[in-house]
């Protein structure tokens, strides 16, 4: 949706400002609360959450902006906004640094002890282009002492999931920063940080504190509907379009994961991965770079159940194999895997007798049956529990291109 332009405030009494703030309050509690009573919020609530902008068109520190290790953070003109947007752009790992920090405009540390079951951050987003990765992006509150609380942005914080490149809000209560949350103080919270994990492009704009009502309709439901089981057919994850994916971009000279075009099988566009995740040759010790993975979701990231016939259901995806030498029998430096809700993954090798040697220059067809990965049972509860994603992991040194991915039950 169109963003609209945002209002401008009016010069009035402090008490006219405290009961337009307290009125919205209400109002918005009102629509999250249902049939429950209205929560009442006093004055010092109501100042609090009376839409403290963190970011509208202006960074407050110079220098946050530019060219940095692993990201990048820059304002742009938005269209159908008429004023500047944030536009981040990430691609390194947790061992570096991609935060953004965001002060209150006061620069002074805030009470938010009487609003944590009630406030909430709100932001306006949508990815930077149509080719740009899904976005991995946590928000953390700062207390003085650098305790974080955090929160991963989810399907429950947003009108539309995944994230598109379609304008929507996102709202975050505070009471999901739950990581980290016992050690901070929320009587002294410093400032709000952006940290950019994995991957990511978005434009970013209105980030606010406003009331908001905890969600836990979802929660509740998950809870109560455990995944479902996939649905019988072929599911495609990349044939010429890319839907939901992390880890591609280019990302020279150790990593360049992208869709060109005459890269697929039949002339069309096709996923070209080129990698060299080797040691360094001086000192043999492994080199820091982007991290070697890409992951693809059918199911717009949502857990299905592990499929009843796990050894009729496939992986298929076409490779050409025109930059990895694996020599009469060695396997290729590539990884093929399945990652479930809860964190486990399970790998398989492509080995010579899926890919052979042979193949090399050649199209060729995989087919990896589910039944080859590690699913949990009553003696090994730490398999596989579920299915959100399928990945590529890369080693060592190769180029090679992949086309029409797709699962089928």
């Amino acid at each position: 949706m169109d963003k609209m332009p945002k209002p401008q405030p009016t010069r009035t009494s402090s008490s006219l400002c405290s009961f337009l703030a307290f009125l919205a309050a209400v109002l918005l509690l009102t629509a999250c609360s249902g049939n429950k009573a209205v929560v009442q919020l006093n004055d010092h609530q109501a100042a609090l959450l009376d839409s403290i902008a963190l970011f509208t068109e202006t960074l407050d520190s110079e220098d946050q902006m530019g060219q940095f290790r692993g990201h990048r953070v820059g304002l742009e003109m938005e269209g159908s906004h008429g004023g500047q947007v944030l536009h981040l752009q990430w691609w390194q790992g947790p061992q570096h640094e991609n935060e953004l920090l965001l002060p209150w405009p006061e620069v002074a540390a805030r009470n938010l002890t009487s609003v944590e079951e009630i406030g909430g951050v709100s932001f306006l987003i949508k990815r930077g282009n149509t080719k740009s990765t899904s976005p991995a992006l946590s928000l953390q509150w700062v207390d003085s002492r650098n305790h974080k609380s955090a929160a991963h942005l989810a399907p429950e914080h947003a009108e539309r999931w995944p994230i598109d490149t379609t304008w929507q809000e996102i709202r975050i209560p505070f009471s999901d920063f739950t990581k980290g949350r016992l050690n901070t103080d929320w009587s002294n919270i410093q400032r709000l940080e952006l940290r950019m994990d994995e991957f990511g492009d978005v434009l970013i704009d209105d980030i606010r504190v406003v009331p908001h009502a905890p969600r836990k309709t979802m929660r509740k439901w998950l809870k109560k509907h455990p995944p479902l089981p996939p649905s019988k057919g072929k599911f495609l994850l990349f044939e010429e379009e890319l839907n939901c994916v992390w880890g591609m971009g280019d990302y020279p000279p150790h990593r360049n994961f992208r869709v060109k075009e005459k890269r697929g099988r039949n002339k069309t566009r096709g996923l070209d991965m080129e990698w060299d995740f080797g040691s360094d040759p001086v000192s043999g010790r492994p080199i820091k770079r982007p991290p070697n993975q890409v992951g693809f979701s059918w199911n717009r990231w949502q857990t299905l159940a592990p499929p009843s016939n796990p050894e009729k259901s496939f992986i298929v995806f076409k490779l050409r194999n025109i930059g990895v030498n694996p020599g009469p029998t060695a396997p290729l430096p590539i990884q093929v895997g399945l990652a479930d809700a809860d964190g486990h993954t399970s790998t398989i090798t492509l080995t010579q007798d899926l890919i052979p040697a042979t193949s090399f220059g050649k199209w060729m067809e995989c087919r990896i049956p589910f039944s080859t990965f590690d699913w949990a049972t009553e003696d090994d509860p730490d398999g596989l529990g579920s299915i959100e994603y399928i990945y590529f992991q890369f080693s060592e040194k190769g180029h090679v291109y992949i086309d029409d991915l797709s699962v089928r039950f």
